[in-house]
């Protein structure tokens, strides 16, 4: 007869230092695995951040860089140069280029206005009309947050750096047609100061601008 063979197994000792071993290769995987995942998630969000400025700041080039001398009247009749600013107020002006894809019975200019709302938003607004009635009401959508202070400086034709539009103390000049007439600035410089970016200085220039 041939003899069996003796088996044998893993004993208490060998199990419980094996589960150990793997116990700590598990945590160092799930380590590197969450750095990874934490690392991904700020990348993204970084990407996402840059974007938003970026995007931001194409629209505001979008909009000054096609700047038209049209003056507007306002919801209350008031003439309105095409191009006007305070500290207060924000800055507002009339632009071209407004897409009409469906052929839409309105014109290709728009009346935009841009703002710093109370939380920190820099919001940009336009109306369906240039000469607004009295029920007319603005499109708003948040271009960047976290913004602490914004100020806007426009370049007049002698060269000389102005912290409103019209410079002057009267506003504007009204033609014979009673429209604001006040020829917009050679160029247009948005200062922000923003929690994510710190500070930025954008310069535009208007059409037919030489800087």
């Amino acid at each position: 007869m041939s003899r069996a063979r003796a088996q044998h197994g893993f004993t208490l000792v060998e199990l419980l230092v094996a589960m150990a071993v793997f116990a700590v290769m598990a945590a160092i995987a799930y380590g590197g695995l969450s750095s990874v995942i934490n690392t991904r998630d700020s990348i993204d969000a970084a990407l996402d951040r840059s974007k938003t400025l970026q995007m931001a700041t194409w629209r505001l080039q979008q909009d000054i860089e096609q700047v038209v001398d049209r003056p507007t009247r306002n919801r209350f009749g008031d003439a309105e140069p095409a191009v006007m600013a305070s500290a207060d107020t924000g800055l507002t002006i009339t632009r071209d280029g407004w897409p009409n894809p469906l052929a839409e019975p309105r014109s290709t200019l728009q009346r935009v206005h841009y703002r710093l709302d109370p939380d920190g938003h820099l919001v940009r607004s336009y109306y369906r009309v240039l000469d607004q009635a009295q029920d007319s009401e603005p499109v708003d959508a948040d271009l960047l947050s976290g913004v602490t202070q914004l100020e806007w400086r426009f370049l007049d034709k002698n060269g000389q750096w102005q912290d409103r539009w019209p410079p002057d103390n009267t506003g504007s000049v009204s033609n014979t047609a009673g429209e604001a007439s006040h020829p917009p600035p050679i160029a247009i410089e948005l200062r922000l100061d923003t929690k994510t970016w710190g500070h930025l200085r954008l310069l535009f220039a208007l059409p037919g601008a030489h800087l």
